[in-house]
């Protein structure tokens, strides 16, 4: 009878343990995996655990963790490598009976990107919260990884992904060497943050203060987006150092081909075809975004192939730390239909290799709804030097990123987080711009093409591309070649009949001025003592380039003869 009634039990319990294991009916573990960068967030769902129940999750790593058995809850784990790995979850009774497991199979990817914040510490409590505020001019910083330094990076925020010859546990140091102009590290001593490859996880952030200065630099840069019937002027005008606002005016003397029909925000005067905006108060905490609409007569349309010529000035001159980014001359051409998300490039036309470019990203808001956020992916041209890159200015906060693609190509990512454009029924507000400079590679062989195009993402609509700018090498030199050099003055600017050129202790003894395609306009000697008036009377209509040349180097003044 003992063993009859041992052997019912022995029954029964392998009924228990095959019911509740195999069938599920009473108790069920549930996995829901996000994977992350070397992180996987589990969510685990258990239905019909009992109280002293606990779950073991095996990672497939070699590690492991004991929860208790809740009804629902998270955890996240990280990985050292990159890989496929089963997880596996065991929901055992208090008696450590096995109740119900499950296993996955999930794909990890090691984080390879830093991302650096650099921030105006308003609060002055050395930490990135409520109240600081994003610093937009770039600073310039060196990428130390494992103690040697790898590369140099001149941005605002940004994104920087590390080789992928680096080993887990690989230390990256991220030294500041020029502050945004108009600040000061105020925390951090000695300027330099610090990031562990796959280890540790989250933000450089490193706080800024102003600095008082007196002095101040105006300046502005500008699209042109011009088909036949209808014209854009998009333009950011700065103020630089930083913290410091300066009063100003901005003139814009457009094409008459065309005539003024809006502009947001509304200008202070508009005589003829010259329009003008008093702002109070110019810096890059409190930088100002213009945008003027112009319509072509309908009797007088233009047809691809003409040209829209614009000049900006930004004054006043005197006192200004870099007078050379007060003015903007665009000679622009008629395209055959309009497309308000657009890619250019300056100068147009041949350059000579190692000519610094300077790309102008410009993008609307088309639709229907407000864009909440903006991201733009360039990728560049092998042609291009990586190293050169400089971020110029943008409408909005923008951190870049810069990596390579799989087949090894350089591309520049450009997020606009929370830019909120309106929707397109806002003529004007909607719209946004980012800009950089970038050199060609020098040795390039004349007739070498430079092709570049972007993708613009409103949120999670399909990607937009932009037009192809493009640049072609030439085999004339000294065109557009910029190089440090005392000091000379080119003016006035635009110009009609006389242009004065003024240096000091003669430090340029000749000039030479070419068009934009090249050809040799004019040549002759200076006098250090005073000013040399040249003719350009006879000039057509256009832009120009003077080469300054002496003993101590070389200046390039770009000017418009109107």
């Amino acid at each position: 009878l003992m063993k009859k009634i041992f052997y019912l039990n022995l029954v029964a319990l392998f009924i228990a343990v095959l019911f509740s294991e195999k069938s599920g009916a009473q108790t069920v573990v549930n996995i829901t995996p996000y994977p992350g960068c070397d992180t996987n967030l589990i969510w685990v769902n258990i239905s019909g655990s009992g109280p002293g129940d606990s779950l073991i999750t095996y990672f497939g790593d070699g590690t492991s963790e004991i929860d208790a058995g809740d009804s629902s809850f998270g955890m996240v784990h990280y990985y050292t490598s990159a890989g496929f790995y089963s997880i596996k979850c065991v929901l055992l009774n208090p008696g450590g009976m096995h109740i119900d497991s499950l296993t996955i199979t999930d794909t990890i990817n090691i984080c390879r990107t830093f991302t650096m914040y650099p921030y105006l510490d308003v609060n002055a409590d050395c930490l990135y919260d409520f109240g600081d505020l994003p610093i937009p001019l770039p600073g310039t910083f060196e990428v130390d990884s494992a103690g040697v330094p790898v590369d140099t990076i001149v941005a605002a925020g940004f994104r920087y992904e590390a080789s992928s010859a680096a080993p887990y546990g690989t230390r990256y140091a991220f030294k500041l060497l020029i502050p945004p102009s108009g600040t000061a590290v105020a925390c951090l001593t000695g300027g330099v943050v610090y990031d562990t490859l796959g280890i540790t996880r989250g933000g450089c952030v490193m706080g800024f203060n102003c600095t008082s200065s007196s002095s101040f630099d105006l300046g502005e840069t500008v699209n042109v987006m011009g088909p036949g019937r209808h014209t854009t002027n998009a333009m950011v005008v700065i103020g630089n150092p930083f913290c410091t606002g300066h009063a100003g005016t901005l003139t814009m003397t457009f094409s008459p081909k065309y005539n003024f029909t809006s502009a947001w925000p509304a200008p202070t005067s508009v005589v003829g075809n010259v329009l003008t905006w008093d702002i109070a108060d110019i810096s890059y905490f409190a930088s100002t975004y213009v945008n003027a609409q112009f319509d072509a007569p309908i009797t007088a349309w233009l047809t691809p192939g003409d040209t829209i010529q614009s000049s900006y000035v930004l004054t006043p001159i005197t006192g200004d730390l870099d007078p050379t980014n007060n003015t903007v001359i665009r000679v622009d051409t008629v395209k055959a239909s309009y497309d308000p998300n657009e890619k250019s490039v300056m100068p147009q036309g041949a350059v000579a290799a190692g000519t610094n470019l300077d790309y102008k990203v410009v993008f609307e808001n088309t639709g229907n709804g407000p864009a909440d956020n903006i991201h733009i992916q360039d990728t560049l041209s092998d042609d291009l030097d990586i190293h050169s890159f400089k971020f110029e200015t943008a409408t909005s906060q923008v951190f870049t990123t810069l990596s390579r693609d799989a087949a090894g190509h350089n591309v520049i990512k450009f997020d606009l987080p929370g830019i909120e454009l309106p929707d397109s029924s806002h003529r004007g507000q909607c719209d946004g711009m980012v800009a950089f400079t970038i050199n060609t590679k020098s040795g390039l062989p004349a007739g070498t093409v430079i092709y570049n195009r972007a993708g613009i993402y409103f949120d999670d609509n399909d990607v937009v591309m932009t037009d192809t700018a493009q640049t072609e090498i030439s085999s004339t030199t000294g065109v557009v070649t910029m190089t440090n050099a005392p000091k000379g003055e080119v003016y006035p600017n635009p110009v009609n009949d006389e242009l004065t050129i003024k240096t000091a202790n003669g430090n340029f003894t000749s000039f030479t001025i070419v068009n934009t395609i090249g050809q040799l306009m004019m040549t002759g000697q200076l006098d250090g003592s005073s000013p040399t008036h040249v003719d350009v009377k006879a000039f057509p209509a256009g832009v120009y380039y003077i080469t300054l040349k002496g003993g101590q180097g070389k200046k390039v003044v770009k000017f418009e003869k109107m």
